[in-house]
């Protein structure tokens, strides 16, 4: 099935065209809808498949009931989490934090992209969303990021990352500090890993419809099931398509999403998954606003600085595979392959700077045609023994990944054709300036990586962690245009050490250190470079802390400070836009306190407060003590929801939630341009009655204006006013 989106005519106001392609999604389901026998009320639906029934307690006494690494369901209570050492392991036995997203909260906040889903992650900025074409890069206790993981295979090696829709995700886990030794080349800050709905053998259908301000049309479709009668052909289907525009100009975006999973239990001991995932957006390139002699709120939030009637175009498909295999109580392997490939084109106008009479904007036009192909291969076995009274749990992996990106850029050459506009009173339509400026580029990269980790259980009270990975990564870079090339090829080590100290089964002390390694690597590296690559940036982190569980283990506290060194950072060019350098040595030092669970069965929450002071230390362009762009000192969240649970008001949800940062450095120049602090009010209401759930969300509540993130003086990203949206679920 072939799924596309065409471009519309310029304007503000814009039909609705995935509206007829949802509904008839909607309908074709129908059927299935009706032959259901019985009701499944809306919390009842469990994703972590089991493999077969439980087996006997492994050799260090743990309940052993499922095959899959991916690991169960945690909800806000979120006691455990696979990314911090890809085992099924609670969260206060290893020496990191692991924030958890769970599904219940995307349904709360009706979040329909997961950078939405990152608002109420406690020490996590978004600072680049890539013009509104999807999560390009967040920073992580101060350091900028693009990493995004999904089962714990990269989501977005080779090209950005689409519009990330969250139909599909049963969870997003957040790792907080480097994650080097488990998942290769990355950043010491952390990454985040996404789960994904799995199949379940229960079957239902729901559907939810959405609609919100700045005329926003959502239909959803999550089904599952067993296909035949002994229950091992299980089945999810995940469907989403909707139109938006934006209380930003002649913005808006198209989205179809469409994600089904088969699992194939083909003994009680063996597990066979295939899961897809197919996106299609068209979406408008969109800057932002300008700042005029460094200050913001000269034009309005809404006020569109590019084009209109230029929609960028994305296609994402992604294929997973994945064998689990139980050979005991104690062993037990997967093997997973992940292909995907992708393509981004369209044309914009986009600002890069501002003349002297504080108004005009000079632009260039931009003319992307890119492309991407990527495929992982990944072994990896776990098994439990005791050597004396010494437990362990070994993790043994192995994985490849090769990836090939196509970019042809054009642009053409503001000195010479400003293509300016008004920035109080902008004229769209002018004359195309012609593209002067060519980039061709092909990169492909091949990492290979071997990894090994010990959870040690040394006493009752002490616990340790030891892991490392090796790391051999080939990079060929060509720019066609003028026929240079460059080569390069790195070896590293990324280890990382660990101790935990239980003096109450309740409370956890715990202390690590842990290094990175990422290539300096893309397009921008390598024209910068001219005939060679940067060197690889290379970090150490430190981290000591405590974990709390309330409430018998209900509610989870965790509080952590840290320090990051970096070095070899590149950072965006002040003298030549479009281009990095490298800025030498950074460092990223703060605490953070997070708090999520149930404190009640009525009462549950998500939430914290992040210290971080994050500044470079060493550099030839910039002073020391220079502050990292977009990274606030005071950063915090909290989302709360009641839900009564008995009497006649049973179901009724009600909950609200705070965001705020505090001042930002605005560009990556030290020219002393500031994002303004921002505290951001959010409201909710649901009610649940038996298979249905209708909800009432306002998001920014006292409709603040404030701004997320910035590039540059240039292009500064606007949070969204006051938006309402309404939606329905129902489950049959």
């Amino acid at each position: 099935m072939v799924f596309s989106l065409f471009p519309r005519p310029p304007g503000r106001r814009r039909a609705h065209a995935l509206g007829g392609s949802t509904i008839l999604a909607a309908g074709l389901l129908a059927g299935a809808v009706q032959a259901q026998e019985t009701t499944i009320a809306l919390d009842t639906i469990s994703v972590a498949a089991n493999a077969g029934g439980p087996l006997q307690p492994d050799v260090l006494g743990r309940s052993v009931d499922a095959i899959g690494l991916i690991g169960p369901t945690p909800g806000f209570r979120s006691d455990r989490a696979v990314s911090s050492t890809k085992t099924n392991t609670r969260q206060l036995d290893v020496p990191q934090v692991v924030t958890v997203v769970p599904r219940e909260l995307i349904t709360d906040v009706n979040a329909t992209r997961v950078d939405r889903a990152f608002d109420y992650v406690p020490g996590l900025t978004q600072t680049n969303n890539f013009g509104g074409l999807g999560t390009f890069a967040y920073a992580i206790r101060g350091v900028t990021t693009a990493e995004i993981y999904r089962n714990g295979l990269a989501a977005n090696r080779g090209g950005p990352p689409p519009l990330i829709d969250t139909q599909n995700i049963e969870r997003i886990e957040v790792l907080k500090g480097a994650g080097g030794a488990l998942f290769g080349r990355s950043d010491p800050g952390g990454l985040v890993n996404i789960i994904t709905k799995q199949p379940t053998a229960t079957r239902f259908v729901e559907m939810g419809g959405l609609w919100g301000s700045f005329e926003q049309f959502r239909g959803t479709v999550d089904s599952g099931g067993a296909l035949n009668d002994e229950k091992t052909l299980l089945y999810r289907f995940n469907f989403a398509g909707g139109s938006q525009n934006s209380y930003r100009d002649f913005v808006g975006d198209d989205r179809l999403f469409v994600a089904p999973v088969l699992s194939w239990q083909v003994t009680p001991d063996t597990k066979l998954t295939v899961e897809a995932a197919i996106t299609r957006n068209s979406v408008i390139v969109d800057r932002g606003v300008v700042a005029v002699n460094k200050q913001l709120g000269f034009v309005p939030i809404s006020r569109f600085l590019g084009e209109p009637g230029q929609p960028t175009h994305q296609t994402d498909e992604v294929l997973q595979v994945r064998l689990d295999h139980r050979f005991n109580a104690d062993w037990q392997m997967r093997l997973a392959a992940q292909f995907n490939t992708g393509t981004l084109n369209g044309e914009s106008a986009e600002g890069r700077g501002l003349l002297s009479d504080n108004r005009t904007v000079i632009r260039d036009r931009n003319y992307r045609d890119y492309s991407y192909d990527s495929a992982i291969g990944q072994a990896e076995l776990v098994g439990r023994f005791r050597t004396g009274d010494v437990g362990h749990t070994l993790l043994l992996g192995f994985d490849r990944e090769n990836f090939d990106n196509r970019q042809l850029y054009l642009r053409s050459n503001f000195n010479t054709f400003p293509y300016g506009i008004d920035i109080y009173n902008p004229r769209y339509g002018q004359p195309l300036p012609p593209l002067t400026r060519a980039s061709n580029t092909l990169e492909s990269v091949t990492d290979t990586g071997f990894y090994a980790q010990d959870l040690i259980d040394l006493a009752p009270q002490w616990k340790a962690l030891a892991g490392v990975r090796f790391d051999l990564f080939e990079r060929s870079f060509k720019q066609r245009v003028v026929g240079t090339s460059a080569e390069q090829t790195r070896a590293a080590a990324s280890p990382r050490a660990g101790l935990v100290y239980q003096p109450i089964p309740e409370i956890s002390l715990y202390a690590n250190v842990s290094t990175s390694f990422r290539p300096n690597i893309g397009t921008d590296a390598g024209l910068g470079a001219q005939s060679r690559p940067f060197e690889p940036e290379t970090g150490l982190g430190y981290e000591a802390g405590a974990k709390v569980e309330l409430y018998g283990g209900a509610l989870v506290l965790t509080g952590a400070a840290f320090r990051i060194d970096r070095q070899n950072v590149l950072t965006a060019d002040p003298n030549n836009s479009g281009f990095q350098i490298a800025a030498g040595g950074v460092r990223s030092q703060g605490f953070e306190f997070t708090a999520a669970g149930q404190l009640t069965p009525e009462l549950r929450l998500i939430g914290g407060y992040t210290f971080t002071d994050a500044f470079i230390t060493k550099d030839n362009v910039l002073p020391v003590g220079a502050p990292l762009l977009n990274i606030p000192e005071h950063s915090g969240t909290m989302l709360a929801v009641y839900e009564v649970q008995s009497g006649p008001l049973r179901g009724l949800g009600v909950g609200g939630g705070v965001r705020a940062a505090g001042e930002r450095a605005g560009d990556s120049s030290n020219s002393g341009f500031k994002l303004p602090a921002y505290v951001v009010a959010d409201g909710l209401a649901y009610y649940k009655y038996e298979n249905f759930r209708f909800s009432l969300n306002v998001e920014n509540v006292f409709d603040t204006a404030y701004y997320v993130g910035s590039v540059s003086q240039f292009r500064v990203d606007t949070g969204s006013p006051r938006r309402i949206t309404g939606a329905m679920l129902v489950r049959f």
